[in-house]
C-alpha cells in the first residue's frame, strides 16, 4: 500500500455474503410470504422505522415498477392518520431487525386489529413481539454488522433489501410479465426507452417522404416542404434507401452553387444517410441522434428499403404521453 493510502475495509461486503448466503437457508418462509402476496385482494403495505424504512421505500418502489400496487406506510405517520390509506384485504410487510422497534409493533397490532389484514415480518428476532404477530415470518440471520463496533445497519439491511426483491421476482414469475408491460411503467427516461421498439411510434406506409433518385431538387425540396419533417427519403430503381436531403443539405448546396435549376437531387443529398431498424430500441434512435446531431432516421429492412421515419420530437412526444 503507498503511504498515505487509506485502507479498504472488507468487513462490510464479508458479512453482507454471509447474510445473503443465510437467506438460502430459509427459502420456504420467503415463498409462504410469496404466496401470501399472490393471493391478497388489496394492497402491499409496507412498514419500518429507522434505516428498515429506507429499504421499506425501495421495497414499494420496486413492487410499484413491476405492476404491483404497493405503499410505503411510515408507523409514526400511521398513528396519526395515514393508516386511513390501509384497506380490506391488503397485505402488511412490517421490517425491524431486533423485531421489538415500539412504533413498528403499535402499527402492527392496530393495523391487524382493525383491518384483519395478514402481517409478512422481515426481522432477525424469530420470538421477538413483531415475530409473534406475524403470519410468516422471514428470519434475517448474520454474524455481524460489518460496521464499526457493529453500531450501523449494514448486513441486516443489505439482507432485507434482497427479500424484498425475491419477493417482487416471485410475483412476477408467476405471472405474465412481458417487457411492454414493464414499459408501460416506466415511459420516460432510458429505461423506458430501451423497452419500446422503433417500429411502435414510426411513421411508415403513404406518410414516408420519398423521392426517386433522379427526380429534379426543386421537386425534391417541394416535397422537404410539404412533408414538415425536414427531410426526404431517397431511392433507387430497385427501392433502396441510396441517401437523404435535408434542409441543411439544400443550404449547403445553393451556398455552393448559388442555383438549383437544373439540378438532380443526387447532386444535393447525403449519401449513405445513418438508418434504424424496426426492432430497435427508441433509446438506441436516440443515441444515434445525438451522437450525429440529426432529428430523423429512417427505418430500413434487410434490404435497405425503407419502411418508416421515426423524428426525434416523436421520442420526446411518446415519454410526455
Amino acid at each position: 500500500m503507498k503511504p498515505g493510502a487509506t485502507k479498504v475495509s472488507e468487513e462490510p461486503l464479508k458479512e453482507a455474503i454471509e447474510a445473503l448466503k443465510g437467506l438460502r437457508k430459509d427459502l420456504s418462509s420467503i415463498a409462504k410470504a410469496g404466496t401470501l402476496l399472490q393471493k391478497r385482494k388489496g394492497k402491499i403495505i409496507i412498514t419500518g422505522v429507522g434505516k428498515s424504512a429506507f429499504i421499506g421505500m425501495k421495497m414499494a418502489a420496486t413492487f410499484t415498477s413491476l405492476g404491483e400496487t404497493a405503499i410505503f406506510l411510515h408507523p409514526v405517520e400511521a398513528l396519526h392518520g395515514d393508516s386511513g390509506l390501509v384497506g380490506k384485504g391488503d397485505v402488511l410487510i412490517a421490517l425491524s431487525f431486533s423485531g421489538e422497534s415500539s412504533e413498528v409493533i403499535r402499527i402492527v397490532k392496530y393495523i391487524s386489529k382493525i383491518f384483519s389484514i395478514q402481517v409478512i415480518s422481515v426481522t432477525g428476532g424469530m420470538h421477538s413481539k413483531l415475530a409473534k404477530l406475524s403470519n410468516v415470518v422471514i428470519p434475517i440471520n448474520i454474524r455481524r454488522e460489518g460496521s464499526p463496533l457493529n453500531l450501523a445497519p449494514m448486513a441486516s439491511t443489505t439482507a432485507s433489501l434482497v427479500v424484498g426483491d425475491m419477493l417482487a421476482a416471485q410475483l412476477v414469475g408467476n405471472k405474465p410479465f412481458t417487457k411492454n408491460h414493464f414499459s408501460r411503467f416506466h415511459p420516460g427516461g432510458s429505461l423506458g426507452l430501451s423497452l419500446i421498439t422503433v417500429e411502435e411510434i414510426m411513421e411508415r406506409g403513404s406518410d414516408l417522404p420519398l423521392v426517386p433518385e433522379g427526380v429534379e431538387l426543386s421537386r425534391a425540396i417541394d416535397a422537404v416542404s410539404k412533408r414538415g419533417r425536414g427531410v426526404v427519403g431517397v431511392m433507387a430503381k430497385n427501392k433502396t434507401l441510396v441517401g437523404i436531403l435535408t434542409d441543411g443539405d439544400i443550404r449547403r448546396f445553393v451556398l455552393k452553387h448559388s442555383t438549383i435549376r437544373g439540378a438532380r437531387v443526387g447532386q444535393a443529398m447525403t449519401k449513405n444517410p445513418k438508418v434504424i431498424g424496426k426492432q430497435d430500441s427508441l433509446y438506441a434512435a436516440l443515441e444515434l441522434m445525438e451522437q450525429w446531431k440529426i432529428t430523423n432516421l429512417f427505418v430500413v429492412d434487410k434490404r435497405l428499403m425503407p419502411i418508416g421515419l421515426v423524428h426525434m420530437h416523436d421520442i420526446v412526444e411518446h415519454t410526455l404521453r
